[in-house]
């Protein structure tokens, strides 16, 4: 498996990707079919561009992928987010997930990250148990925080604090 910063030319692969997991996987995402399909492809090819996103690979096929950005203020560049993390059920159980996630860390350690955080579903105890042995620590809650087929669940932060 390879794990890789991704490019302009993945866009039709990260998009197809992104919303096969919208559908297999409705509580790992926030986002849902008809959100992602009115986002133009100009906006994930910009994401791409500046280098926020990541892929892992089986050969030439996109398995996995992350985002992982700064919100655009000098007071909060120091914390990155990590964002739409999904592997397709076939790479699953392969570490892909936390190889994803390791890149995506140095990636944002490089740019003087001095902290990576995330929201995870309440209900998805899977992604929970992965952060955490990657080193998150819960930080936050919003109960009810997640709106999903009419049903509200809890909204989780989680967050890893980098060496200086």
């Amino acid at each position: 498996m390879i794990i890789r910063q991704l490019q302009v030319g993945d866009l039709t692969a990260y998009r197809e990707l992104h919303r096969f997991g919208i559908v297999e996987s409705p509580n790992g995402f926030v986002d849902v079919a008809a959100t992602d399909a009115a986002r133009p492809d100009d906006d994930v090819t910009q994401m791409l561009a500046r280098g926020e996103g990541w892929g892992a690979f089986d050969g030439d096929r996109l398995v996995g992928k992350l985002t992982i950005d700064a919100l655009p203020y000098p007071s909060l560049a120091h914390t990155f987010w990590i964002h739409a993390v999904y592997v397709h059920p076939d790479a699953r159980g392969k570490g892909a997930s936390g190889k994803l996630i390791r890149a995506a860390i140095e990636s944002a350690q490089s740019k003087g990250a001095r902290r990576i955080a995330l929201w995870v579903n309440g209900v998805n105890p899977h992604a929970r148990g992965l952060y955490e042995r990657m080193g998150f620590r819960q930080t936050g809650h919003i109960p009810g925080g997640i709106q999903i087929d009419g049903a509200y669940v809890d909204d989780v932060l989680m967050s890893l604090e980098l060496p200086a």
